[in-house]
């Protein structure tokens, strides 16, 4: 489960543009971020009537708004942008291939062992008389 957002809606983020006119394009919101959209997932107003993408303004790039029939001033351009999340980096709790190199804080549990590709050993490192039987020979004497 991923933790954070409702999947079934993914991320979305909302930019507000006041046009000064003329503007036909569109790719800063009033504070100034970058317009950034999923392509096929972005929902665009202008003084709060929804426009028909393809009809009233293109939004192919992922982020700009163009085709817009130039506003006026003071008209208000609100944007939708819809963020999908995607879980293709994940791997299953039942099972999974990693590739690279893994980085683990804490403790591991392994119930049925350690096994490597090619049947190496698994060092331990740090103190590694900490479980072994040679714990009880007294060195040196």
């Amino acid at each position: 489960m991923y933790i954070g957002n409702n999947l079934s809606t993914g991320r979305s983020e909302t930019y507000v543009k006041t046009a000064s006119g003329s503007e036909t394009t569109v790719t800063t919101s009033d504070d100034g971020r970058l317009i950034n959209y999923t392509v096929g997932w972005v929902k665009v107003w202008l003084n709060g009537v929804l426009l028909v993408n393809g009809t009233d303004y293109t939004a192919t790039s992922g982020s700009s708004i163009t085709g817009l029939t130039a506003l006026s001033t003071n008209d208000v351009l609100t944007i939708e942008s819809q963020h999908m999340f995607s879980s293709d980096d994940s791997v299953p709790a039942t099972g999974g291939t990693f590739s690279g190199n893994v980085t683990h804080t804490g403790s591991i549990t392994a119930n049925g062992g350690f096994e490597t590709a090619t049947n190496k050993k698994i060092q331990q490192k740090g103190a590694f008389m900490q479980s072994s039987t040679h714990q009880s020979l007294v060195l040196g004497g």
